[in-house]
């Protein structure tokens, strides 16, 4: 009886396996209810994030900056050829001299273009030293006897321009560096090094050429590559007092200067001598009207305008076009622009965004350079035209460097391209 009560008092230990299933199963007609709604949307979705990094994988390139390029291209050869025929039949032998280089040349640019846009633009940041030491040794050379002059100049080697190949390294070394290390542009002592030695020596190089325009254009890009990438405003004040005091030390030291100042204040008071560009340019685009002479009808292009093909070509198409051609060819230069800036905004990182940056800066400011110097703004300083000037080494860079901007658009975030 005592071990009868004690085995009916201890109770069994029940088997794992009916533990296991001794738990209340769900109802089959009721799904678990959870704690409250929000753990029910947690199953369904994952939650919502603050911070959503932006898919960068390769798309479509831009169709605004690569229609626009072809449009600007097609209307800078017409340009060209009504312009440049009447100096080439007399300089050359042939009207067409001009024109057909230019259109081998942009040929090439818009293959090249279409090849660069495909090649990742990361590529340019692993090989920025060669970049750099290459184009330092071709301004040495060309300052050498390998250099070939011209009026003046001693710009070319071996029929290209080192300046052009410097343009673009400025804008792909200071977008590494900052992009790099931030801070340093922060500091007097990080801007002088690396930033400040390279454009010492690109400057003391082209002064030797010179360059003048090749120099403002490359230190506008340091510049705005710097501005854009953190630098503190407030640097630029001691910049401009220095700037102020050497101009007006060099205008009451030398009298050269003194006179290409008045030229360029009055180009009609010197117009046998150093007025005559200024004076013809902007005889050319005060007799073009509202509405122009029409395509090819111009005459200031006779030998009277200097260089219609190159610098003053603008001019000779403000004289045929008018006012109206000339606005819808500056609006497709603002497009374009606003194109550019706007694939910055959207680059994937800071090393594109700068990129983008440097190159459309680049061509805003050489635009604006040009269209300065044909209506007497600035001092004549040789900038050409993008896209419509003749010379084979500017249009393929620039062609080129389109290819690039092209590149960066293809990874551009993808929450930028839907604001579109």
């Amino acid at each position: 009886m005592a071990s009868t009560t004690r085995q009916a008092r201890s109770p069994r230990r029940p088997d794992r396996r009916q533990r296991i299933d001794a738990y209340p199963m769900p109802r089959p007609d009721r799904a678990p209810v959870p704690r409250d709604a929000a753990m029910m949307q947690s199953r369904t979705r994952p939650p919502a994030r603050t911070h959503v990094r932006a898919r960068v994988r390769a798309h479509t390139w831009d169709v605004g900056v690569f229609g626009s390029v072809l449009l600007l291209l097609v209307i800078g050869l017409i340009a060209l050829f009504s312009a440049s025929y009447s100096n080439a039949l007399f300089y050359q032998g042939s009207a067409t001299f001009f024109i057909s280089q230019q259109g081998i040349n942009a040929a090439i640019g818009v293959v090249a273009m279409i090849c660069i846009s495909k090649i990742s633009y990361k590529i340019y940041a692993r090989f920025y030293k060669e970049l750099m030491i290459l184009s330092l040794i071709l301004l040495v050379l060309v300052i050498t006897p390998l250099g070939t002059a011209s009026k003046g100049a001693q710009r070319w080697l071996f029929g290209f321009q080192p300046s052009e190949l410097a343009k673009i390294t400025v804008i792909v070394c200071f977008s590494y560096w900052v992009a790099r290390d931030t801070q340093s542009i922060r500091s007097f002592k990080g801007l002088i090094k690396p930033y400040g030695f390279l454009l010492i020596a690109y400057i003391g190089l082209l002064f030797l050429e010179p360059h003048t325009s090749a120099m403002m254009i490359i230190c506008g890009l340091g510049v705005v590559i710097l501005v854009a990438g953190g630098m503190r405003l407030w640097y630029f004040v001691p910049i401009g007092i220095a700037g102020a005091v050497t101009l007006t030390g060099f205008y009451f030291a030398f009298d050269h200067v003194q006179e290409r100042f008045a030229v360029w204040l009055d180009p009609f008071s010197n117009m046998r001598d150093e007025g005559w560009q200024g004076a013809m340019s902007q005889i050319a685009i005060g007799s073009g009207g509202l509405f122009g002479r029409g395509l090819g009808q111009g005459m200031q292009k006779h030998l009277y305008l200097p260089e219609p093909q190159n610098d003053f070509i603008f001019s000779s198409w403000c004289e045929e076009m008018g006012l109206v051609g000339a606005l819808l060819v500056l609006l497709l230069f603002a497009y374009l622009i606003f194109r550019g800036f706007r694939i910055a905004r959207a680059a994937p990182d800071k090393f594109s965004c700068l990129m983008a940056t440097g190159i459309t800066a680049k061509l805003a400011i050489q635009t604006l350079m040009n269209l300065f110097v044909i209506t007497g703004i600035i001092p004549v300083t040789g900038a050409s035209l993008p896209f419509f000037s003749y010379g084979g080494t500017a249009l393929l860079m620039q062609l080129g460097e389109m290819g690039i901007l092209l590149n960066i658009s293809r990874y551009a975030r993808v929450d930028t391209r839907a604001e579109e």
